[in-house]
């Protein structure tokens, strides 16, 4: 597996860090992981950090995760060198669907956001 799920109780935050190769496989485990964690903790935000992610899924695998995303689950997602394209493409099929994923090139930028109303 190249992810890797955490959760803080203290800022109710939730986090995914992911790198090398990471195929669809990984995102649907921690995408059940998330859910589970925002089942149980009532935990809306997400931090999710892939910029040592080398390469993405398929366009067409991240079109289908990104339908399927929860709404009611805020994720920020860290862009790095490799996948800013692929992120891209899920940050535009969420918001296509009503879904909060956002792209962010800065931590700081990243944690505003999910800390808004």
């Amino acid at each position: 597996m190249a992810e890797e799920v955490t959760y803080d109780p203290a800022s109710r935050l939730m986090r995914v860090r992911a790198w090398g190769d990471d195929p669809i496989s990984d995102w649907i485990v921690s995408k059940r992981e998330v859910v589970q964690l925002h089942e149980t903790h009532g935990a809306n935000r997400l931090l999710v950090d892939v910029r040592d992610q080398e390469v993405a899924p398929a366009l067409f695998d991240i079109l289908d995760f990104g339908d399927a995303w929860p709404t009611t689950i805020r994720a920020a997602v860290l862009v790095g060198k490799d996948t800013p394209d692929d992120m891209a493409f899920l940050e535009t099929v969420a918001t296509r669907r009503r879904k909060s994923i956002r792209i962010f090139f800065s931590e700081s930028e990243a944690l505003n956001w999910l800390n808004q109303p």
